[in-house]
């Protein structure tokens, strides 16, 4: 992909299609789904981002939700993150089943993705590392 950081749904859906070898599904039309796109297998969570971290970030909130609902629906947790050097896959489920340490800490974050606003907030989050991807 050109333009990395700026991925839109469908250009998600497409590389997870591909890079998982099964069709996947958008929730886009679903306002209050909490997971951006799932299948049989899997529920999935995409993120861009504009900087490339070794470590990317992930909202304990986003973890805690989308982990019980994989639970419950008997599928895996992934979280694919877009940084300006590639696209990162994450197994939350594999991870957090293996005892993964995801470093969760409260950090005073903007309140909205978009960081033009200057309301912040305290958010639980944890960070993955860009090795431990699939």
């Amino acid at each position: 992909t050109t333009n990395r950081g700026t991925m839109t749904q469908e250009e998600f859906i497409y590389y997870a299609e591909r890079s998982l070898q099964q069709e996947i599904q958008s929730t886009a039309k679903d306002t209050y789904c909490r997971y951006d796109a799932h299948n049989n297998n899997y529920i999935i969570e995409f993120k861009s981002r504009r900087k490339h971290y070794d470590t990317q970030l992930i909202e304990y909130a986003k973890f805690d939700c989308n982990m019980e609902i994989a639970n419950k629906e008997n599928k895996e947790f992934l979280y694919m993150v877009e940084t300006p050097e590639g696209v990162y896959t994450f197994n939350v489920s594999k991870l957090s089943n293996e005892g993964y340490d995801f470093g969760w800490e409260d950090r005073r974050m903007p309140a909205k993705t978009d960081f033009s606003g200057s309301h912040r907030k305290d958010k639980k989050v944890g960070y993955i590392a860009v090795k431990d991807a699939v």
